[in-house]
């Protein structure tokens, strides 16, 4: 029951009819209150409706309820991604530095935690961060090209040469 309507609120999502996901969702949070994949989901769909701030205390309560896996790297990601929205940016860097600790290989932690780094004024730290990943990620030749420079500027942002 709880998979079934989860995925016909994922639908109704993507389908961009997101108060339709909603109820359903808050409903079958009513039957099930404490499921860490149920608090997720309705975590989400606050979030794709622009209300962060509600977002949050849902994401937080299913990683208490032993939200895991996956699911468990994408919730951490939404819910530092929701708090930089909302200006708790260095709560943001602290569950994004999170994400990117046990999830090591999942790139996309990476990438928000880059952004929370830029708003909690580690502007170096965000550079930094995204060039490693770009070097890591990339096919583009012609950043490949600069693969030697691009890795010595990324650890000396603010090096400058004397003449």
């Amino acid at each position: 029951m709880i998979e079934e309507t989860i995925a016909r609120a994922k639908k109704l999502r993507r389908e961009d009819d997101l108060e339709a996901s909603q109820i359903l969702l808050l409903d079958l949070l009513d039957e099930h209150p404490k499921d860490p994949r149920v608090l997720y989901e309705v975590g989400g769909s606050y979030d794709v409706m622009g209300e962060e701030r509600q977002a949050i205390p849902y994401y937080q309560k299913a990683i208490k309820a032993g939200l895991d896996g996956s699911d468990l790297q994408e919730c951490l990601v939404c819910l530092g991604s929701s708090q930089r929205n909302v200006g708790n940016f260095t709560e943001a860097v602290q569950t994004l530095e999170k994400v990117v600790a046990d999830f090591p290989d999942n790139n996309s932690g990476k990438v928000f935690l880059a952004l929370a780094y830029y708003s909690d004024a580690r502007e170096d730290d965000a550079v930094r961060l995204l060039l490693e990943l770009l070097l890591k990620t990339t096919t583009d030749k012609n950043i490949l090209a600069y693969a030697d420079p691009l890795d010595y500027y990324k650890d000396n942002l603010d090096e400058v040469w004397d003449d």
